[in-house]
């Protein structure tokens, strides 16, 4: 199959980044290895930032200012400007394609507070934006003649003489290695705070195969520490309880009913704080009995749903117990402001892109405004390559490449149980690499990911039939989630200070005169990692070199 552009992930941002190079004129398909409904956006509950004109006690510089200072000095200023600049436009092509979001007594939108900013600032449908915005954007697609292929996981980026040609992936419905080409690739494939498994808000779909398959095609990843825990979630279950609650005025209270933190920090600061109350011997519950039947219903009726179905508690009446748990990742694939990429014609965008506006630490609201704004961006940049380029032969050897790789593990002899492997890794990562680290914490983390990855070689197939094989996936993911921890640990290692959501107990200060740059991974000959520290000019021109050198 030949496609002009080929879109993987089916989020907001791969959503709008496919309909924005659909309107271009040009032949548009989106990869999701599952459906459009289980990605993190479809998820997602708060609300979306913006700075509207009919909310005059807010401004641009001050959720620049913000999202700077949440970032914790590792933010790049262009990327969070121009975001901040185009969100109100954003507001408006989601309005202008049917989202409806929640309105005040005189019409105009309205906007609830989020932590870590100065202003009510996140426009919300209840407590289910991300939901809603997500089949907006989906029926859409579908409406303007986008091609949509569920259940297909990607297994490489395909290229011929180092030039794009396409993707290779496994079909789910007969396991089957297919080819497709195409002018230009857009990554939007999430993040990976899934493979925190136990442990995360996500589902076991995130586990970072776009930023394994990325480090593999030898593009850069960046700032791989930085992961976010979010500070409510249910405590048996990582179920999130969205900020909307906390917004909407839901306080943090321990057993005695003491109020000991400000619910409206930022997450890294709260779930530090909850986390530190908890190892003290204290249980910490949300309490929204203040807040009233009439006012839950109608603001956060997600927040009751998940609670009575997931714990069997009334938050109406009663306390819910809660903690942290894995929930957004800040590091990703290098990208510029125009969401391009160290291979040309690849570009990036969503929680699998380093965009440089979260830098060490999101702020709640943020991500649906990235992924949507980065997400128009890199649709119009990847029709803009497409239309300038050319077909790139598909070469044939790697696709036979990957399916001799799929049939060993369909036909090899199974030695270990997948499920316990992907629960004992995210056991390990939550303990050693969670929201307190240290250096032998960290090295017995990392010493544990080369143990496992002795052991996935023995992963193979139990079920050898070929037809939605759950298990094959399941190795797949398993497989990419080892290099994408591997890479993470590394990285805290390296960074030897305390920033944003990456904490080191045995460095806990902020070092500005030597870590105040970006974590940089390459992928040097076969599984050697490399990593170094660079600022974001830098960055890019080692890129511009890089690609004088290779053009002469």
């Amino acid at each position: 199959m030949l496609y002009d552009v080929i879109v993987v992930g089916s989020g907001i941002s791969g959503l709008f980044a496919a309909l924005t190079a659909r309107r271009s004129g040009l032949s548009v398909a989106i990869i999701c290895k599952s459906t459009p409904f289980r990605s993190n956006s479809a998820v997602a509950s708060g609300g979306i930032n913006a700075v509207l004109k009919t909310t005059p006690y807010d401004t641009i510089r001050d959720h620049i200012a913000d999202t700077l200072n949440g970032a914790d000095n590792l933010g790049r200023f262009s990327a969070v400007s121009s975001m901040v600049v185009g969100a109100e436009e954003i507001i408006e092509d989601l309005q202008h394609m049917g989202v409806v979001f929640d309105t005040q007594e005189n019409g105009s939108i309205a906007q609830r507070p989020f932590g870590g900013t100065k202003a009510k600032r996140t426009c919300y449908i209840a407590d289910k934006t991300g939901a809603s915005i997500t089949q907006t954007l989906f029926a859409q697609c579908r409406k303007e003649g986008v091609k949509i292929f569920s259940n297909h996981l990607v297994l490489s980026i395909a290229t011929y003489n180092e030039k794009l040609s396409g993707i290779t992936m496994l079909r789910r419905r007969d396991s089957a290695v297919i080819a497709f080409a195409c002018k230009s690739l857009v990554l939007a494939g999430g993040g990976y705070a899934g493979i925190y498994r136990g442990h995360s808000t996500n589902s076991q779909e995130s586990s970072g195969d776009l930023i394994a398959i990325a480090l593999r095609a030898k593009m850069r990843l960046v700032n791989m520490e930085f992961v976010q825990f979010h500070p409510t979630t249910l405590l048996n279950s990582g179920t999130l309880i969205s900020e909307a609650a906390r917004g909407e005025g839901a306080t943090i209270v321990d057993e005695n009913g003491w109020r000991f933190t400000d619910e409206l920090q930022t997450r890294d600061k709260l779930s530090r704080d909850i986390a530190v109350h908890q190892a003290a011997g204290h249980k910490v519950y949300l309490d929204f009995r203040h807040l009233g039947e009439e006012l839950i219903d109608k603001k956060l009726p997600s927040a009751r749903k998940h609670a009575l179905n997931g714990a069997g508690i009334d938050i109406c009446t009663e306390l819910l117990p809660i903690t942290p748990s894995a929930h957004y990742t800040m590091g990703g694939i290098w990208s510029r402001d125009d969401t391009s990429t160290d291979m040309d014609n690849v570009f990036v965008c969503g929680e699998c892109a380093y965009s440089g506006v979260h830098g060490a630490n999101r702020l709640g609201g943020n991500s649906l405004l990235e992924g949507a704004y980065f997400g128009k961006v890199a649709g119009i940049n990847a029709a803009k390559a497409a239309k300038k380029g050319k077909f790139q032969p598909i070469d044939y050897a790697q696709v036979a490449k990957e399916l001799r790789y799929i049939d060993t593990i369909i036909e090899g002899e199974n030695r270990f149980n997948i499920n316990t492997m992907r629960r004992n890794l995210g056991n390990i990562l939550y303990k050693n690499v969670g929201i307190f680290r240290h250096h032998d914490s960290l090295v017995g983390a990392l010493e544990y990911i080369h143990y496992l990855m002795k052991l996935s070689s023995g992963l193979c197939c139990v079920n050898k039939e070929r037809n939605n094989n759950v298990e094959l996936m399941s190795i797949i993911e398993f497989r990419n989630s080892l290099t994408v921890a591997e890479a993470m640990v590394m990285s805290a290692l390296a960074r030897e200070e305390s920033r944003g959501s990456h904490y080191r107990d045995d460095f806990p200060t902020k070092n500005d005169k030597e870590y105040k740059v970006n974590t940089i991974i390459r992928r040097l000959s076969g599984t050697f990692l490399r990593i170094s520290f660079e600022g974001h000019l830098v960055s890019d021109w080692w890129h511009r070199i890089r690609k004088f050198f290779h053009a002469q």
